[in-house]
């Protein structure tokens, strides 16, 4: 009988710490919505910044459209841009302006000329707040 109450809590202890360990690395798996101002000590990590958009711009390379999104100050000041190449922007299909709109995005911060960016190729990982 003592064997089987012992069994029984060795099994216990094993769940237990089992579901501890799983809720905690979900705690910690999770990412905490950051300013387009944090992303600078988060380079080469996946972010989710909250931000407001300050500008925006299109270039068209041969049919080839890159369209950056200048978040919280205008180009030079602003401590993030975010980049959607050809595909990402055509799927994005904007049929409004941006500036002034608050949006969410979610990837890697890089850096290009020194400036902190999230590259955007999945359209899901941008979202355009009201």
């Amino acid at each position: 009988m003592i064997l089987i109450i012992y069994q029984i809590s060795n099994s216990l202890r094993l769940c237990l710490v089992l579901l501890f360990f799983c809720a905690y690395s979900n705690i910690f798996a999770q990412t905490d919505t950051l300013t387009a101002e944090q992303v600078k000590t988060r380079i080469n990590k996946e972010v989710i910044v909250k931000a407001n958009v300050a500008g925006t711009r299109l270039f068209d390379k041969g049919g080839k459209k890159t369209f950056l999104i200048n978040l919280d100050k205008r180009f030079p000041q602003s401590p993030l841009t975010v980049v959607l190449y050809d595909k990402a922007y055509k799927e994005l299909n904007l049929q409004y302006e941006l500036e002034e709109k608050y949006i969410v995005v979610k990837g890697i911060v890089s850096v290009y000329n020194d400036r902190p960016q999230i590259i955007v190729n999945n359209v899901k990982n941008l979202k355009i707040l009201k």
